[in-house]
């Protein structure tokens, strides 16, 4: 009877401990979902009104494909999603629109080559509004390759570029249990990596996405995904270092401070008062780096604003949020939930709280970021100078990086840092649609539709970029008015799923 009543007591037991763990994985599931903007009010797309039948572009200034020149006076057919003919002297036939492109320029559409879609399907229309026509996922799941299956039926929508959530190798217990709820998918062993970039291959992801690696695994994945013949792209661990990339067949890094991280590993820890002289150190090797990682092809995404806005989130949080326009940004992430944080003061996960009461930490806090700054000024300025390939890239949704309009101020930031407006032009159209092996980033006969209308010429001033009178996605025309309709759209949904106020943090 007695062991009975213990089996009893421990079959009950079980049972509420399974309960309790269902529960909490079902709880966090939910708060996760929420902070990557799932649960934000979906805007219809189908109310946006575009034009469909071939379109004639005449008497426009077009973008010449190497992105040095504008060819005046030029008539651009469309038909099929596709540029069908670029000629000065055409005959437009009645079946296509016509648009008159007198006074105004036609560049390719914008490409981001590094957001975070997460869950915010809003993000779609930010994109277009802002003139960018394809973007780059990378930490893509399943929704992601179905959102661009979509795309490819004809939803309004930029092209996307799934690459894979991150692979990992950390040990231990937790980051397994992380890593079911979303974090980097972690491997021990270079037989189970192998398997899961050709796991992926055969899912349609367009790249494999790599973070901090042993090295065993970190060549196991590489040299699996060079067989498999899907890029390896993303982050360099310490473990591997600048030197093991160079030859191990990694076509892309994701960050230009993936390479100044592997810098100050190499030079030490750099402490406040060590940041001179690990600058010297920097401008002693930034050549010799960019000289290799032009020699082994290797492409480097930019994301230098987000850099650049490190020392503002960690010490001036209270008025830089002020400057970004963060209404159009999905509330669920700005507002992070209970396990996570979002972007604004206080719950901002790059903010320094303790520094804004200690005089001297706020001094040595800002002494580092500052110099984090300048080093990636330094070697963006390296990259530029031995001609590595750069391309345009955001970060968008990490803290205060807003899809689409980020772009635009990246492209403003590589031109300060030393790329000219024909090379800044060429980082986010040319050269990124070759990274992406696509037919995109080119006004050329087979290419893609994917263009812009400008009022202003963007090779005298890079901000032109954003003097946008109508965005062509896939061959379909959205005007201005529909572009602002877009932006008022997202900005509406978001304010009915508003848990915060942020009228506080709008000028």
């Amino acid at each position: 009877m007695k062991r009975t009543s213990i089996k009893k007591w421990i079959l009950g037991i079980v049972l509420l401990l399974l309960i309790i763990s269902i529960g909490s994985c079902i709880r966090i599931n939910s708060k996760i979902n929420q902070h990557q903007g799932a649960k934000t009010e979906l805007v219809d797309s189908s109310i946006f009104n575009s034009i469909n039948s071939p379109l004639a572009i005449t008497n426009v200034n077009v973008l010449s494909t190497d992105c040095t020149k504008m060819l005046d006076s030029l008539t651009v057919l469309i038909k099929e999603g596709k540029i069908v003919s670029i000629e000065k002297e055409i005959k437009v036939t009645d079946e296509y629109t016509s648009i008159d492109g007198s006074g105004k320029y036609l560049i390719p559409g914008l490409i981001d080559t590094h957001v975070h879609l997460k869950k915010s399907k809003n993000d779609l229309l930010l994109y277009l509004a802002n003139g960018v026509t394809t973007v780059g996922e990378m930490f893509g799941d399943e929704s992601h390759l179905e959102w661009r299956q979509q795309v490819e039926k004809g939803s309004l929508s930029p092209n996307l570029y799934v690459a894979t959530r991150k692979l990992g190798s950390e040990k231990g217990v937790m980051p397994k249990i992380r890593s079911w709820f979303g974090a980097p998918k972690t491997y021990r062993t270079e037989r189970k990596a192998r398997r899961a970039v050709r796991k992926f291959k055969k899912q349609g992801y367009d790249a494999i996405k790599l973070t901090n690696l042993e090295s065993k695994i970190y060549n196991a994945i590489v040299d699996e995904a060079n067989k498999q013949n899907i890029p390896a792209i993303g982050h360099l661990g310490p473990d591997v270092g600048l030197e093991g990339l160079y030859k191990s067949g990694q076509s892309q890094l994701t960050h230009i401070e993936e390479i100044v991280k592997n810098t100050m590993n190499d030079f030490g820890i750099v402490y406040s008062n060590k940041t001179e002289e690990y600058l010297k150190y920097l401008e002693k090797n930034a050549d010799s780096i960019a000289i290799k990682i032009k020699d082994n092809h290797i492409v480097v995404s930019s994301t230098i604003w987000l850099v650049e806005s490190f020392p503002k989130q960690k010490l001036e949080l209270d008025s830089f949020i002020k400057t970004i326009p963060l209404e159009y940004a999905n509330p669920g992430i700005v507002e992070g939930s209970s396990i996570t944080r979002g972007w604004t003061p206080g719950n901002n996960y790059y903010e320094n709280l303790d520094a804004k009461n200690d005089p001297e930490l706020y001094k040595r806090v800002k002494i580092y970021w500052d110099t984090y700054v300048k080093a990636h000024h330094i070697m963006t300025k390296a990259l530029i100078k031995h001609n590595a390939t750069v391309v345009a890239g955001t970060d968008a949704n990490v803290a205060c990086a807003i899809p689409g309009f980020s772009l635009h101020e990246e492209l403003v930031c590589l031109h300060k840092v030393g790329l000219s407006t024909s090379g800044v032009l060429q980082a986010t159209t040319m050269h990124a649609g070759e990274w992406m092996q696509r037919d995109i980033g080119k006004i050329k006969v087979d290419y893609k539709a994917d263009l812009l209308l400008l009022k202003k010429n963007p090779l005298e001033n890079i901000g032109n970029t954003r003097t946008i009178e109508a965005v062509i996605t896939n061959g379909k025309l959205l005007g201005r008015p529909t572009l602002d309709k877009m932006l008022e759209s997202v900005e509406q949904a978001n304010n009915r799923s508003r848990k915060i106020s942020i009228d506080r943090y709008i000028n």
